[in-house]
């Protein structure tokens, strides 16, 4: 017999009172040319009143045998050409990456606003994928909190491993740091790439409004970008 669990959302009685018989259309009021300003400026918003870490994304790639693979990353850094990531190049994303270096990121931004207003903004992300040269992205790591660089030292990403002895190669790594007998730099393994995108889809929702949908689309980065509205 299969297993059914449905997912409640808990919500003030008073709110679903006051807003169930409600229904309207939600409008993104596009005043920018360039989908990096808007982004921009969603950005801006989610981390004055979103989670703790609105640079959080979700990033899906596939190998070249057509198996879909996601997982969630942190943005470093927005360029004016691009969305820029990094991570262990032993890893599977990087393998399917090196197959197909196209992939999607996705970010999502729920929360209330100064006036009390239920906010869903998602933004998506379709391009193609290019790794950095490791000085385009050292500077990133050196700002890396400590146990992110001891991460990448003692951790090859997705092998097996047994906790006791990681635990044992952590603390003897990071007591060799604090004694000043080792340093941390940026290890080989380390890369960066950046998200050019294609397409940028711009989707806001608020309370009971329907959402919108902004697509913005481009074939190659020497064009312009044009943008249409879409159902939601």
């Amino acid at each position: 017999m299969g297993y059914r669990y449905t997912l409640l959302v808990k919500t003030s009685s008073k709110m679903n009172n006051a807003k169930e018989e409600f229904s309207d259309l939600a409008y993104i009021d596009v005043k920018f040319e360039n989908p990096y300003d808007l982004f921009k400026d969603w950005y801006k918003e989610a981390c004055l009143f979103s989670t703790a870490m609105p640079n959080a994304l979700c990033l899906a790639t596939v190998s070249k045998d057509m198996q879909v693979s996601a997982r969630h990353l942190v943005l470093r850094r927005i360029e004016d050409d691009g969305f820029v990531i990094y991570t262990d190049n032993r890893s599977r994303k990087t393998r399917e990456l090196e197959e197909v270096p196209t992939a999607a990121m996705c970010f999502l931004w729920a929360y209330l606003n100064d006036k009390g207003q239920r906010v869903a903004r998602q933004v998506r992300i379709e391009g193609d994928v290019v790794v950095l040269g490791k000085d385009s992205y050292a500077d990133l790591y050196e700002k890396d909190k400590l146990f992110c660089k001891i991460r990448a030292y003692i951790c090859r990403q997705d092998q097996e491993v047994d906790w006791n002895d990681l635990k044992a190669r952590h603390d003897q790594l990071l007591n060799d740091v604090r004694l000043n007998k080792k340093s941390l730099p940026m290890p080989d393994h380390f890369i960066g790439y950046k998200m050019v995108p294609r397409a940028i889809e711009f989707y806001y929702a608020r309370d009971t409004l329907i959402g919108d949908r902004i697509l913005f689309e481009r074939d190659d980065p020497s064009c312009p970008w044009t943008y249409k509205r879409i159902a939601a």
